[in-house]
């Protein structure tokens, strides 16, 4: 039975000699294996179908095992923009590897998909790039309840926050020693880049390096 399916490319391998395997971001089916053959010179539209950054409608089928097989497709973007700077281009492929890391196949995601592909569009206006990475690696760790950045300590429910240990919002007194500290200025701007739901605030916003080197690090420790 045919199915159709909006999707974002994560990831594309290639395969004999003009096939390819696709990582598909959808919102129903989370990330899904997608089998294209055929691909040539002659036929453009479908090359650009199947390069990471593409978000596109897809028509498929079931295959064997968990790998499924196109059979149409049409391009919705291509996210040209970020195509012609290179820092924006490798920040945005930072967003499409934090989702292959999170996601488990099948796993529907469709909150997830809706902000990837908005974070997608709005990149290539951001002065900093690398400022709507650190929100978007925010959220994702929001969205699977791996970190909360909140105004007060989760612990004593009463001391103003400036910690994170173990994935909560913590004060200085119930931190743990392995613990991220922050200034109350970077702590503000943590719960900014965790909880804002317009890009207005953050297109021009430059974050300090330390700030970014620590989302990082967070990103890293709990994904």
């Amino acid at each position: 039975m045919e199915e159709k399916t909006e999707g974002i490319v994560l990831k594309a391998i290639p395969f004999k000699e003009n096939d390819r395997i696709l990582s598909l971001f959808t919102p129903d089916q989370g990330v899904m294996s997608l089998y294209v053959r055929g691909l040539s010179k002659k036929k453009p539209a479908l090359v650009n179908l199947t390069t990471p950054l593409c978000r596109g409608e897809y028509l498929f089928r079931k295959g064997r095992s968990d790998l499924y097989r196109f059979i149409d497709g049409t391009i919705l973007d291509l996210h040209l923009p970020l195509r012609r700077s290179y820092c924006h281009l490798e920040y945005a492929g930072k967003m499409l590897q934090a989702i292959l890391k999170s996601q488990m196949p099948g796993k529907s995601a469709k909150n997830l998909y809706h902000l990837l592909a908005s974070y997608l569009k709005k990149l290539s206006e951001a002065s900093f790039p690398e400022t709507l990475w650190a929100s978007f690696a925010l959220k994702l760790l929001k969205y699977e309840g791996l970190l909360a950045v909140d105004e007060i300590c989760l612990s004593c429910k009463e001391n103003v926050a400036s910690h994170i240990s173990e994935g909560e919002s913590r004060c200085k007194k119930c931190t743990t020693s392995m613990g991220f500290s922050f200034s109350n200025l970077d702590w503000k701007t943590l719960q900014v880049l965790s909880h804002v739901r317009s890009f207005d605030p953050l297109l021009k916003l430059e974050l300090p390096s330390s700030l970014i080197r620590a989302v990082d690090a967070l990103f890293s420790l709990h994904l």
